[in-house]
């Protein structure tokens, strides 16, 4: 879907996301469009000052966000109270490819989906598991093993 049609509607606050799966997209979409008041304001008021506005900022501009994969959700639906995402965020960086693996918690405040925190898996772990046929989640259109699992 187009930018506006999609995350776009939640940035600009025109609508917000239905499920925890919808808030987690959106999320992704403010990394890579640089949105980090939207993260801020999507983020758990009871665990916002944990959150680094500084260092998401930084990080969101020093990568090339290249694709999300959800891998799995469980509960996160409109009529739920809490939701959990699994997800691979993929990017480059200076020193080439790299990922950020997630198992992510959410919840509903003031009939809102927030974010509330994350378990993370090493790229190193996430990197061991991709078959060497597959193609390379770069998005080259290349085998794994003949572009960044060489």
């Amino acid at each position: 879907m187009p930018y506006a049609d999609c995350c776009g509607r939640y940035h600009s606050g025109a609508a917000e996301p239905e499920t925890a799966e919808a808030l987690m997209r959106s999320r992704y979409s403010a990394y890579a469009r640089h949105h980090i008041d939207y993260l801020v304001a999507t983020h758990d008021p009871e665990r916002r000052s944990e959150f680094d506005a500084m260092n998401a900022s930084n990080w969101s501009r020093d990568v090339d966000w290249k694709r999300l994969d959800i891998l799995s959700r469980r509960k996160g639906q409109s009529g739920d109270d809490t939701g959990h995402v699994e997800f691979i965020a993929w990017f480059t960086t200076k020193d080439g490819l790299s990922c950020h693996h997630e198992r992510s918690d959410f919840r509903k405040f003031d009939s809102k989906w927030v974010y509330v925190t994350g378990e993370g898996t090493s790229a190193v772990a996430v990197f061991a598991s991709i078959p060497r046929n597959d193609l390379c989640p770069c998005g080259s259109g290349k085998k794994f093993k003949k572009c960044h699992g060489g």
